[in-house]
């Protein structure tokens, strides 16, 4: 039996929905215990290792692999989350040369330290932190900070698209988001239904042109993409969030089934 899988998790999904799906299709491996490693966030999509069996017992070195992705930082605007799955705030809309796009990826390159999102499940005192900022409470904590390291990251190409189209294309993304009716929990409902008022309000005819620029980028386990896009933005003097993240590669190699010392496939 296959020891792992790696699946496409689709924008809008959680991880565990992607693997529940993944379970409903294959039959033959219900009875298997299954977990993935390397989580997604909802509006992030692409590659998710899942985990079958008694490879489950050995998640974490899984968990510490680099991963590779491809995502879009919409300038100008600016959400509580660092995605489009946030509250809202429009900035000045800018545009920005070529050489400052490719400049902008050349300073992320090593190693950093941030502090967790503030809507992330990183537990302190044993609560996450995204019940401590729906609750109002971050104040009352400091926020963990996780070492991090950029390996890579190059610009790729820019889009413009008018504001009044770049609204409508936002709404759409968060529209996917599957949300569980069986689960009665503080956060459970991603404030959808908020967020989705907010960005409407933003909503005019005028064709302002808003632009996204495109990266790819390897960091090491634990990066949160949508950290790196306002900070991208920020060096080249203005506001940004990850308008799109697509995980396209998970570490180098991984052993082959039954391999002994052998590490040549690659996810």
């Amino acid at each position: 039996m296959r020891r792992y899988a790696v699946i496409e998790k689709n924008i809008g999904e959680t991880p565990l929905m992607a693997v529940e799906a993944f379970r409903r299709s294959n039959p033959t491996l219900s009875q298997f215990p299954m977990t993935y490693a390397g989580r997604l966030d909802p509006m992030a999509s692409g590659k998710l290792v899942v985990l079958i069996g008694e490879e489950c017992k050995r998640r974490a070195k899984y968990d510490h692999l680099d991963k590779t992705y491809v995502f879009e930082v919409l300038l100008g605007f600016h959400t509580d989350t660092g995605d489009v799955l946030g509250l809202s705030k429009p900035g000045a809309i800018t545009t920005v040369s070529e050489h400052a796009a490719v400049a902008a990826a050349r300073s992320q390159i090593g190693a950093h330290t941030y502090p967790y999102p503030a809507f992330s499940s990183k537990t302190v005192k044993g609560k996450p932190l995204f019940k401590y900022a729906l609750e109002n409470e971050l104040s009352s904590i400091e926020i963990p900070c996780k070492d991090i390291r950029v390996h890579s990251m190059r610009y790729l190409d820019r889009i413009v698209i008018p504001k009044d189209e770049l609204i409508e294309r936002i709404l759409n993304k968060i529209d996917l988001l599957k949300i569980r009716d069986d689960v009665d929990e503080l956060g459970a409902g991603f404030r959808k239904e908020e967020i989705i008022k907010q960005w409407w309000s933003l909503q005019d005819r005028r064709k302002t042109p808003c632009s996204i620029l495109r990266y790819e980028t390897t960091v090491s386990a634990g990066t949160y993409v949508r950290t790196l896009a306002p900070l991208l933005a920020q060096s080249l003097g203005t506001q940004g969030l990850a308008y799109s993240i697509r995980r396209t590669k998970i570490g180098r190699y991984l052993p082959l089934v039954g391999g002994v010392g052998l590490w040549t496939r690659t996810l």
